[in-house]
This record gives structure tokens, C-alpha cells and sequence, in this order.
């Protein structure tokens, strides 16, 4: 499966920044969905955000192909996440 990455870099409400990215299938191109899966990963980690992720935190990073572990859990959720640092 090709899969694209969305580097996001989140500050949350205390001022910490967070880095993680947002892995879909390469078909997928709606952005607006793409910041959702980031923004329901923010809400599963009880990171509380008044401001939602948006074209500012998230840009397109690259495309390659997806390793056993992401392609079931894209088959499952539709988006897997890959934490960088400051969780």
C-alpha cells in the first residue's frame, strides 16, 4: 500500500509543542479529512485543543509504502499516526 505522510507540528494549550505524522493511503487527498484524523488522534491522547489542526500545523511531507503495521491499522481507522516527540 503507498501510503502519504503529513508532518504536523501541534502546540498544545500549555505552550508544548508536539510533533507526529498523519499517515493515509496516497489516494486520499481531502484535506480536511486528513486534519480530522489528526484532530480525533489529539482528542484519543486527551490533548485538548481550541484550536484545530489546520494547513498551518500540517503539511504534506512524502509518499512511500506502508509497512505491515500501518497498512492494518489504515484497513482498520482509515489513518495511522506515527509520534515524533513531546508526548
Amino acid at each position: 500500500m503507498e501510503i502519504s505522510l503529513y508532518d504536523t507540528v501541534f502546540r498544545k494549550e500549555d505552550g508544548k509543542l508536539i510533533k507526529f505524522d498523519i499517515i493515509v493511503p496516497s489516494e486520499l487527498r481531502d484535506l480536511k479529512q486528513i486534519y480530522q484524523f489528526g484532530n480525533e488522534f489529539l482528542k484519543e491522547e486527551g490533548i485538548m485543543a481550541k484550536k484545530l489542526i489546520s494547513s498551518e500545523e500540517c503539511d504534506f511531507c512524502h509518499m512511500e509504502i506502508a509497512n505491515e503495521k500501518i497498512a492494518e491499522e489504515i484497513k482498520e481507522k482509515g489513518y495511522s499516526i506515527f509520534k515524533h516527540w513531546g508526548f
